[in-house]
Formats: C-alpha cells, sequence, structure tokens
C-alpha cells in the first residue's frame, strides 16, 4: 500500500530533521571525528538500549564490561553483561568484523531502495555501505569478512554479537534458525519498502515499523534498535552518520507514548522531532569530544617529542577502560613504560581507577562515562 502523502506538520519537522542532519553529516566527513563520536555513540546506545530493557546496569561496570566483562565485580556482572551484548551488536551494526565465521554466501541487499543505494556515490563512511554496481557479481563478503549490509547474513551477525556477549558461547555454533532467517528477510523487505519513499521521510517510516512496539518478530526488538541508525542513513544517504536510536527513546519515553497513543500522525512527527533532536545532540557531543582531547593535551603538557601519550589520549576515545597490560599490548611497549603513561593520567584526572585490587586494575576515562 503506498503511504499518504505527509501533513504539513510532518514535512516542516521533516525539513528541521534534514537540515539538522545535513549539518551532522559535514562534521562527520572529518574521519578523526567521526571515529570519535561512532565509538562513543556505540557506547551510549548499548547502555541506554539496556535501560530500556529493564537492565539496570551500572556506568561503571558497562564501562568495565568493554574491556572485559570477566573483570566486573560479580554483584553487577550481569547486568553489564546485557549492556556489553548490546555494545557488541552496536559496533556490528557500525561495520566492525561481527564475531563468528564469516559471511558464506553472497546475498543482495533486499529491496528496491537498497538497490538504489548501490549507486549513491562512494563517500568515505565506516558503515562500509557502498556496494558493486548491479553489473558486477557481489563478493560473498565486504572484503574483511563482514557480509554486506542490509542483507540477513548482516542482521544475523548483528544478532550472533549481542548472543555472544550475553552467553559467552562459541559464535561458531550460533546461527539464525530456518524461521529466524525468514523473519529477518521479511523485516528488511519491509523496511526497505519504507525507504522507497523520498528521503527522511522514507526513514520515518522505516523507524515507525522499527521502533514501534511491540516489535514484530519479538525477538529483534534489541535488533530493531540498533539497525534503526543504519536504516536512517540509508534514507537520507548520509553514510557518514549514525544516529543511535536508544538514548532518545529512554530520555523521552513519556513523549513517546503520548505520540504512539494519539495516532499515526503525530507519532510520525514525534519520530522526525527526535532525529532532529538526536542529530543536535551528536553534534553537541562531537564538539564536547574534541573539547576533552584538547583538554587532555593541555593536562599532560608539553612532552618530549617520543612521548606515546598523544597515542595513548587517542586510543581512549575508542577503549576508555583499560589496564596497564592491555595498553602495554596496545603500544608494544614494557609494561612499566605502560604503568608510567597510566600514572601520569591518573594525576592529571583523565582516567581513575574503578576496581581497587592489586591484580588487574582497570581505569576509566572520566569524561567519556555515558
Amino acid at each position: 500500500m503506498t503511504p499518504a502523502p505527509p501533513s504539513l506538520p510532518l514535512l516542516a519537522a521533516l525539513l528541521d530533521a534534514e537540515r539538522a542532519l545535513g549539518r551532522l553529516a559535514e562534521a562527520m566527513r572529518d574521519g578523526e571525528l567521526r571515529a570519535r563520536i561512532w565509538a562513543d555513540a556505540a557506547r551510549r546506545e548499548a547502555f541506554a538500549g539496556a535501560r530500556l530493557d529493564g537492565v539496570a546496569v551500572d556506568p561503571t561496570d558497562f564501562m568495565i564490561a568493554t574491556l572485559e566483562p570477566a573483570l566486573v565485580p560479580t554483584a553487577g556482572r550481569s547486568e553489564a553483561q546485557a549492556a556489553h551484548a548490546l555494545w557488541l551488536g552496536a559496533r556490528t551494526a557500525q561495520g566492525e568484523r561481527a564475531p563468528g565465521p564469516a559471511a558464506a554466501a553472497a546475498e543482495t541487499p533486499v529491496g528496491a531502495a537498497a538497490a538504489a543505494w548501490q549507486a549513491v556515490a562512494d563517500l568515505e563512511s565506516l558503515l562500509a555501505e557502498s556496494l558493486p554496481d548491479g553489473d558486477e557479481p557481489l563478493p560473498e563478503t565486504d572484503g574483511d569478512g563482514t557480509a554486506p549490509a542490509w542483507t540477513p547474513p548482516w542482521l544475523e551477525g548483528i544478532w550472533r554479537a549481542t548472543q555472544t556477549g550475553v552467553s559467552g558461547r562459541d559464535p561458531a555454533r550460533l546461527a539464525f534458525s530456518d524461521r529466524q532467517r525468514a523473519e529477518a528477510r521479511a523485516l528488511l523487505r519491509r523496511a526497505d519498502d519504507a525507504l522507497g519513499c523520498p528521503a527522511l521521510y522514507g526513514g520515518v517510516l522505516a523507524l515507525d515499523l522499527l521502533l514501534r512496539p511491540p516489535a514484530d518478530p519479538a525477538w529483534a526488538a534489541p535488533l530493531a534498535r540498533l539497525i534503526a541508525p543504519a536504516a536512517l542513513a540509508r534514507a537520507c544517504r548520509v553514510p557518514e552518520v549514525w544516529l543511535p536510536a536508544s538514548p532518545t527513546l529512554l530520555s523521552e519515553r513519556t513523549g513517546m507514548r503520548l505520540a504512539l497513543s494519539a495516532g499515526a500522525a503525530d507519532w510520525h512527527v514525534w519520530l522526525a522531532n527526535a532525529v532532529a533532536e538526536a542529530a543536535h545532540r551528536e553534534r553537541r557531543r562531537a564538539a564536547a569530544l574534541d573539547q576533552a582531547a584538547s583538554g587532555w593535551r593541555r593536562r599532560v603538557g608539553a612532552r618530549r617529542s617520543n612521548s606515546r601519550l598523544p597515542d595513548v589520549l587517542d586510543f581512549l576515545f575508542t577503549q576508555p577502560a583499560l589496564t596497564v597490560r592491555r595498553l602495554q599490548q596496545h603500544l608494544d611497549t614494557t609494561f612499566r613504560g605502560a604503568q608510567l603513561m597510566v600514572d601520569e593520567l591518573v594525576e592529571a584526572g583523565i582516567l581513575r581507577e574503578v576496581t581497587q585490587r592489586a591484580l588487574d586494575r582497570v581505569f576509566v576515562t572520566v569524561e567519556l562515562m555515558p
């Protein structure tokens, strides 16, 4: 069924949201800034998503879990593992290699809108959404073992990441059932049908499908939140943008319920306004991360030319929780050298120890807590 044309209130909300997305996309052309905000967005998505699922995860425990769930104190470990699972799913949705075997079978993206997406110019992105032209054979994977975006194997990879994070099972033994695979294909096809509408209007219709409770199928509720940013990026042709859904859904739960109860028209306006606000929030967050990086450099002061501290500061954006051993491995340096750098960052107020034990002490980056 062809969707009705957008109402005037919805058109106004769509225009505001598209302007906000455009400004965010322009900022995200900076590869270093984009890497920072995407890593940060994945953590915020996982933390808020766990709260939406009724998991009262502690922020510090979650940060430790992103390093190694086994290091989380026993009292909060199960909650931290649930958030850790969503974090793995978010990173996989962003284009990180999914745990488990590489995608073995070539599948084309589902739907007509996905075919149009293949013709989009090769924009810089971490999503790896650019696919070969239709006249060329599709590779079995995207070249790094990941399944092409917007295919059932891609969705299965995200699901496998979340399941591995919760259960700790061997990801090679995790796979969709035949029913799940059929339901995954149907979900992607329905979303892609919505994306056939122009630009952000199609994005709002896809968000309606993915985020409207109750989820259909029910098992895909967390996955729907995790792929919502990809649907929005596809709709607006902004693969530089990854706009986490769960932080908005968590902070605006009352408004969301009221919009849903008022009917489809008000719900669609709410979604468009939520996209605009989320885009503004990501720009503010990107600016805050940039200011944090500058502040850290001022705090550690001028260093000798061969100091590794600038590398450590950049590393904190992707791995804000660490042990001395983890930093030693990353820098390929001595344990003593890594310990001295950690001590210096603790003294500068950039890192804080959170485990209070003799071995495997964990330090977290104070300004990157979710």
